[in-house]
């Protein structure tokens, strides 16, 4: 068979769909990539004593998770800090009581699995907040002020609005925030200091606890190949499919497996594809959320946490609030949470997001800093906080190569009827039903979005679609 697969970016979908193919005996595959390195939103960096994540961070569950069944028989996995000693801290430096937190947030993500919001006729923001009051209002939790009950839920907003990478979580329907399948299990189980570019090398079987031959899959990626066009226009009997890149370079294929973010997509789409795509593809493409969830990873000499906790959600007094609004650290209110880094002790992550996520983009490392500073100055009051002596921080959605963190469902999306199967369709070609131009990528998955194993699991398909194909022709009795 020697038909060719050409496979646009090596992340996460891109590694899984041409390990699947090799295995299967397909050799004539071509990777073009981007940038100068494999993994895509999966980035793990050199940092403090070992490496960070910038980008995929935790196994998100246990139960049918292709990362778990994967990492977890081997060993690799341990549940990560972040699962215990949360805490939450006002912005005038008062640690809440410890059994008033666990109880606000028993039950702010109980109203999260309520059986009702799969049927609720309106937000998700109008939902909790709805839900949360009525909670308050019982009498076992009389004992809780007014204005802790609204800095909390200021704060629970703005985490949610991490969890989902949206904006706000006015923009999305109640219903439409269970949509996707949360693989149960621990949530949060980390890669013992080694980084989630592990699941790469265990994709590529190179991992040194696995056995057999790697797969060579370094020899079939060209770096530095940012795809501009795709012309798809051909039929099956006539001249390939070409592929040109923005170095002027062109590449030609039989099957094209497109796995770019759908951020680049929403960017690029009109100018990649000839002839257009489908009117359904471009409706995916323009209705599926893609949202901003940064990190920004400080190093200090001594870390001063240590004996508050592992994770801090910030709450902040309303005055106070409305005064950062109006001033030039504003940016600074998107940062829900510090958390912990496994097996760095001296390492804390600020989670920021959305529109203030963006605008941090843009600004300089000082400037960075320089807000971090007046968080932890503020929020830490008791302690002696010195300057970070390293930074470093994802920038997903000023880079031209992603354009945002992961995708969601918004009330756009379900405004116009469309969703993550939708992208996935393949385009077929009309005399042959042969798949021409495939998609993969976590927005192509419509039960795990937004996740490195939904994105596995997208290229696997589409390597498998490929696969049946040829077996059906009767072309590849061996696969």
């Amino acid at each position: 068979m020697n038909s060719k697969i050409l496979i646009v970016g090596s992340g996460a979908a891109g590694i899984a769909a041409a390990t699947r193919l090799f295995r299967k005996g397909f050799r004539n595959l071509e990777i073009l990539e981007a940038n100068n390195r494999i993994g895509g939103r999966v980035h793990t960096v050199p940092f403090g004593a070992t490496v960070v994540d910038l980008g995929g961070q935790w196994c998100h569950g246990e139960k049918n998770n292709v990362v778990y069944e994967m990492a977890g028989p081997l060993g690799l996995l341990e549940p990560s800090v972040v699962a215990a000693g949360n805490v939450i801290i006002r912005s005038n430096g008062e640690l809440v009581p410890q059994e008033l937190t666990d109880r606000l947030m028993e039950v702010a993500f109980g109203i999260m699995e309520l059986e009702e919001i799969k049927t609720y006729q309106g937000t998700l923001g109008k939902f909790v907040t709805d839900r949360f009051r009525e909670a308050m209002a019982e009498a076992n939790n009389q004992d809780i002020d007014e204005e802790l009950i609204q800095q909390f839920l200021v704060f629970f907003h703005n985490y949610q609005r991490g969890y989902i990478a949206m904006d706000s979580w006015n923009e999305m329907s109640a219903a439409g925030s269970v949509v996707d399948e949360e693989c149960d299990g621990d949530q949060t189980l980390s890669w013992k200091g080694k980084g989630y570019k592990s699941i790469l090398a265990l994709l590529m079987n190179s991992h040194p606890v696995q056995t057999g031959e790697p797969i060579p899959i370094q020899d079939f990626i060209k770096f530095n190949k940012f795809v501009t066009n795709i012309n798809w226009s051909n039929g099956p009997d006539g001249p390939p499919i070409t592929v040109s890149c923005a170095d002027e370079s062109q590449h030609e294929a039989t099957h094209i497996i497109v796995t770019t973010s759908i951020g680049v997509l929403k960017e690029n789409h009109d100018s990649m594809f000839s002839p257009p795509l489908p009117s359904s593809k471009q409706n995916a493409i323009k209705g599926i959320h893609f949202g901003t969830v940064n990190k920004i990873i400080m190093e200090f000499t001594t870390p001063f946490w240590d004996d508050i906790g592992n994770t801090f959600g910030l709450l902040w007094n309303a005055q106070e609030l409305e005064q950062l609004r109006g001033s030039p650290l504003a940016w600074t209110e998107g940062v829900s949470v510090f958390f912990k880094v496994d097996h760095q002790p001296n390492l804390l992550v600020a989670w920021i997001i959305g529109p203030e996520g963006r605008q941090a983009e843009l600004l300089s490392d000082d400037q960075v800093i320089d807000g971090m500073m007046f968080l932890l100055k503020k929020f830490f009051k008791n302690k002696t906080i010195e300057r970070p002596i390293n930074m470093i921080r994802s920038k997903w959605s000023s880079d031209k190569h992603f354009r945002g963190s992961y995708s969601s469902v918004s009330l756009a999306t379900e405004a116009l009827k469309t969703g993550h199967n939708e992208l996935a369709a393949p385009v077929l070609a009309e005399s042959t039903g042969m798949p021409v131009l495939l998609f993969a990528g976590e927005a192509t998955n419509g039960e795990h979005f937004g996740t490195v194993h939904g994105a596995i699991e997208s290229g696997w398909r589409e390597a498998d679609r490929i696969i049946k194909y040829y077996r059906d022709q009767g072309c590849c009795e061996a696969l």
